[in-house]
């Protein structure tokens, strides 16, 4: 009987573990590299985010009279600022018809041994380069001044770098 209990104890406490991990998962899992948004999209924080913000179509439709632009993020999936911020900047641009994206992915000490990332100087992240016929129109750094549309139209129509 003693062995009984003791093998339900050591049970209950390897299913309690596992509990925890799975609860954990989306914190504890991290990309580094070159990504898809196909890598993201298993992340229950970016289907959350994504449904859930409301971009001003009024921005939305003054950003839509620019030519397509393309864009490289910076994010850490361990990031709280990049859970937020790219789920919204791929529902600005899946408005805008804007499909030119990449995406690489750091550890927690925003470096990236798969791709070569110091000539950007991360120090925060998401870092977000905004391009316009191939040239360097602004970048977004950590969090948006307004939010993600007009921070991208301020950019196109401005061509300020933040930070």
């Amino acid at each position: 009987m003693h062995r009984y209990k003791l093998g339900l104890g050591i049970v209950f406490i390897m299913l309690l573990f596992t509990d925890m991990m799975a609860q954990q998962g989306d914190s504890t899992r991290f990309f580094e590299g070159k990504m898809k948004r196909s890598d993201l999209e298993p992340f229950s924080w970016f289907a959350t985010n994504y449904n859930q913000y409301k971009p001003s179509m009024s921005v939305v439709e003054k950003l839509a009279t620019h030519k397509k632009c393309s864009v490289l993020v910076v994010l850490g999936t361990w990031c709280s600022d990049s859970r937020e911020l790219v789920p919204e900047l791929f529902k600005v641009m899946d408005l805008l018809g804007w499909e030119q994206v990449e995406l690489i992915g750091v550890d927690k000490s925003k470096k990236c041994s798969t791709v070569d990332i110091t000539p950007l100087n991360v120090e925060y992240v998401p870092l977000i380069l905004l391009f316009k016929d191939k040239k360097l129109k602004g970048k977004i750094v950590e969090t948006t001044k307004k939010s993600i549309e007009e921070d991208l139209l301020e950019l196109l129509e401005e061509g300020q770098l933040q930070k």
